[in-house]
């Protein structure tokens, strides 16, 4: 049994205090010269690297390290000039007096230049897609009429874990083999959990609470008797909230807070955690020395995306030492602890108005930090987030919630209730990019079609289908990081393996003798369609219900009664 030692100390930090002085135009002119020369040594340096890296291929220019340096060259070489000019205007206007016209007018024609280049939107890079192993089928797990909230649990969240341990991915780590156990399980009895939720925006735009209350319930029943933790944390790039008034829930009040406070209250060690107060401190790992919470930050940009990878490490309520990469940090030993980690990642399905959907991947962008110069949001489009779960760590699963989506191109990623859309479904998977790529292919296009759009206004922002749509741009080139790394995965959605939770008429979480029933009145055939009321018996999901239904139903049955 884990015992807690206490929390971890806070290494000393000493803030310095700068005084600011007014002095003589002349020393400001010289400050701002010093300001120029410094921004052009820097500048120089950052354009002859550029030069040297781009050689006699222009093309390079559009790869995402160039477009840094560019940005860092342009910067560091016009941003100056203007600070100067704007902060000596008397002393400048008196030396420019000196030029001709002509001199001036070159001068402002290269300043203007080096602004609107500075504030270009980056080009699109040529996507350098690796093609998925082809024999690579990964499980998703997907429950199409999620029952709803029960006390203190949510009926989808519990028909989920019996459909992993079904087939074969048990939810609890236990040498004691059950429906839902085994040794090989995601979840011991002291592990640290962290479940990664969207907090960062209110209504439909954040993670469903009551699905959360599912998920840390099933956490907590574990059959060894749950002695670890479990931490529920987000990045909401300085907008993040874990207890708003109004949230994705069936009570719009009940908070990601308000779900962990009612687990506290029953004695068990359940927290919150807002990286957002840590998203502009940097830090070192524990290995290192370094004890303060904050955000490891690699020093150089990922060299296909761009992105300076980083991830938090920080301290939970209850004093665990907690590195997002590296595990659970004791001070007894100085040594982490990998699998004691486990990470849930949370998202919700929606349609986003720069990178034209956000879910399993796009919820990375609350795992690390966007300041710091990290370059995080932009790197998206260039698969950014697929160099940090590369680099740093994959969700041991990613929960995507479908409950409440927002299909409706243009808008997002917040989502009022008005412009939500009711699914009422849950899907999991190891994988996030077949994850991703199965769930707007099955969920979320078919509601933007249903919401009323044609495919002008889709086909080249969230369309599955096409290799050149924003969504699977970035799909893609987070794809190829990963297998870049030796993870496997997929960006087709025809080669998963689809576990659909079915046979369970009765919706009491089982499926039994009792749920066929009314199976023989609902078989229709391979070429026939079945109706709704049957659609409960359509375990391959083919609108029919014939014999391959009766071998799912016999591979679906809980229990012999």
């Amino acid at each position: 049994m884990h015992v807690n030692r206490g929390p971890c100390p806070e290494s000393p930090r000493t803030a310095h205090a700068r005084a600011r002085g007014c002095g003589s135009s002349h020393n400001r002119a010289a400050r701002g010269i010093a300001t120029l020369a410094f921004g052009a040594v820097g500048g120089g340096l950052a354009l002859l690297w550029l030069l040297l890296r781009s050689g006699g291929r222009p093309s390079r220019l559009n790869y995402p390290c160039q477009q840094a340096a560019l940005g860092l060259a342009i910067g560091s070489l016009g941003a100056p000039v203007a600070a100067v000019v704007m902060g000596t205007r008397t002393w400048t206007v008196q030396r420019l007096r000196r030029f001709p016209p002509t001199t001036i007018g070159a001068i402002l024609f290269l300043a203007a230049l080096a602004a609107l280049l500075a504030f270009r939107p980056p080009p699109a890079i040529e996507a350098q897609v690796s093609a998925p192993p082809a024999d690579h089928h990964p499980d998703v797990y997907f429950i199409r009429d999620s029952r709803g909230i029960a006390p203190g649990r949510f009926g989808g969240i519990d028909d989920l874990v019996t459909l992993m341990g079904l087939r074969g991915l048990k939810w609890h780590r236990s040498a004691t083999e059950g429906l839902t156990s085994g040794p090989a399980g995601l979840i011991a009895r002291d592990s640290v959990v962290l479940i990664k939720v969207n907090a960062q925006w209110s209504r439909r735009g954040g993670t469903n609470t009551d699905v959360l209350r599912g998920v840390i319930r099933q956490i907590v029943e574990h059959p060894d008797g749950f002695v670890g933790e479990v931490v529920v944390a987000d990045n909401g790039q300085s907008g993040g909230d874990l207890d708003r008034l109004e949230n994705n829930a069936e009570d719009v009040q009940q908070s990601p807070r308000d779900v962990v406070a009612d687990f506290a209250a029953e004695g068990w060690n359940v927290s919150t955690s807002l990286w957002d107060v840590l998203r502009n401190t940097s830090v070192g790992e524990y290995a290192a020395g370094d004890l303060a919470n904050g955000y490891i930050v690699s020093p150089l940009p990922d060299s296909q995306t761009g992105v300076r990878v980083s991830y938090p490490k920080f301290r939970s309520a209850a004093g665990t030492c907690i590195s997002y990469k590296h595990g659970v940090w004791s001070l007894e030993t100085s040594t982490y602890d990998a699998q004691r980690l486990v990470v849930i990642n949370m998202p919700v399905l929606k349609t986003h108005v720069i990178y034209a959907v956000t879910g399993s991947v796009k919820n990375h962008m609350g795992v690390v930090t966007g300041a710091l110069s990290t370059g995080s949001h932009t790197s998206v489009g260039w698969g950014g987030m697929g160099s940090v779960m590369a680099e740093v760590r994959l969700p041991d699963l990613t929960i995507l919630d479908c409950i409440w989506i927002l299909a409706r191109p243009g808008q997002g990623p917040g989502a009022s209730y008005s412009s939500a859309s009711w699914r009422n479904q849950l899907v999991a998977s190891r994988d996030p990019i077949a994850l991703d790529v199965w769930s707007v292919k099955n969920i979320l296009m078919p509601q933007v079609i249903a919401n009323g759009y044609g495919a002008g206004n889709y086909t080249n922002t969230q369309d599955p289908d096409n290799p050149s749509s924003t969504f699977r741009r970035y799909l893609d080139l987070s794809m190829s990081e990963l297998l870049e790394a030796g993870i496997r995965c997929t960006n087709d959605y025809r080669a998963v393996s689809l576990h659909v939770w079915a046979g369970d008429a009765d919706r009491d979480g089982d499926v039994d003798r009792l749920d066929f029933d009314g199976f023989p009145g609902c078989l229709t055939g391979p070429l026939a369609l079945s109706g709704a009321s049957c659609a409960v018996f359509d375990f391959n999901l083919d609108s029919a219900i014939d014999l391959r239904d009766i071998a799912g139903y016999q591979r679906s049955m809980t229990s012999g009664l």
